[in-house]
């Protein structure tokens, strides 16, 4: 077998730190997290007796909370705090999956 090359690319984006980005970072990732105890409520919507045009309504939004919510976050943080939470996110990944091979 040939030895392989690891090639990165090169990024443009400007590196910003935790203390330039702020609070509007914990306001945006509270959004993110926040917005994923909307789906466990889809089952006790479900339960109540409510008409069954309504469940379905509240159920709808309550499916589309955590996928609305990127949009929310993502202007509360800004770009600034996009940039390290996406950099943040990759550079973990790329650390987890360093060791295994690519299929």
């Amino acid at each position: 077998m040939a030895a392989r090359k690891e090639i990165g690319i090169a990024s443009t984006e400007p590196e910003f730190t935790a203390e330039q980005i702020g609070w509007r970072f914990t306001v945006g990732t509270i959004v993110l997290v926040g917005a994923y105890i909307a789906w466990p409520m889809i089952p006790v919507v479900m339960a109540t007796d409510l008409e069954p045009g309504l469940k379905a309504a509240i159920s709808g939004v309550l499916g589309a909370t955590p996928f609305l919510s990127k949009f929310v976050a993502a202007a509360i943080m800004g770009k600034p705090a996009y940039y390290f939470l996406k950099r943040t996110v990759y550079q973990r990944l790329r650390r987890r999956f360093a060791g295994t091979p690519a299929e």
